[in-house]
């Protein structure tokens, strides 16, 4: 019995560990290349992955919650939505400092998250949680089985004013190159809301 138990908490202890540790990278990729990175405090650092659904939090008087915290990377409270079609959809991975560590840039980090952001025409930003046919799935439910995998949400307003100017500066070619960025473009389906993408050039 004793050798069960002992078990069972060595078992958990990468989760205890995991769930203190802080974003200390973020990369937005096209395809498999990142176009953008993100590291150190100042903005990878603002951001975190251990709160919205499938997180929680127990008060002092017993009651359980779902957290909300100032770097959450969508508006969870608003709930799921339906995105627009001809969305632009671009890959994000969250690596995590290891174990307690602040989010220095030289920390040692692992891949702890990934999620799909969507941009529409009109300026509107989504966030969507991988669904199970998505090949981030599994390591996403290694960290957090959140419930509402597959769905989209709006991107928050905090990383909005700090990631979204970076990324259109890293998609804006440079003066005088003639380099156009190829943009991917998401035609959304006529289904309910969380249904799969499917990403195809723009000509």
């Amino acid at each position: 019995m004793r050798t069960t138990c002992i078990v069972a908490v060595l078992l958990l202890m990468p989760a205890i560990s995991m769930a203190k540790s802080e974003t200390a990278r973020i990369e937005i990729l096209h395809g498999k290349r990142p176009f953008l990175v993100l590291s150190g405090a100042d903005t990878a650092g603002q951001f975190t992955i251990w709160s919205g659904p499938g997180t929680s939090i127990t008060a002092a008087d017993g009651t359980v919650s779902t957290p909300v915290h100032p770097g959450d990377i969508a508006d969870w409270e608003a709930g799921a939505v339906q995105i627009p079609r001809d969305v632009k959809v671009y890959k994000v991975r969250f690596y995590c400092a290891a174990g307690d560590a602040p989010a220095r840039e030289d920390a040692p980090t692992h891949l702890c998250y990934g999620v799909r952001y969507a941009i529409a025409p009109d300026g509107r930003a989504f966030i969507q949680i991988p669904a199970a046919d998505d090949k981030e799935f599994r390591g996403n439910t290694q960290s957090i089985y959140r419930g509402v995998e597959g769905s989209w949400f709006r991107a928050s307003l905090r990383w909005e004013e700090l990631v979204r100017p970076r990324v259109d500066e890293a998609l804006t070619p440079a003066p005088g190159t003639g380099y156009s960025y190829q943009q991917p473009i998401y035609t959304a389906p006529r289904t309910a809301v969380g249904a799969a993408p499917s990403v195809s050039p723009k000509h």
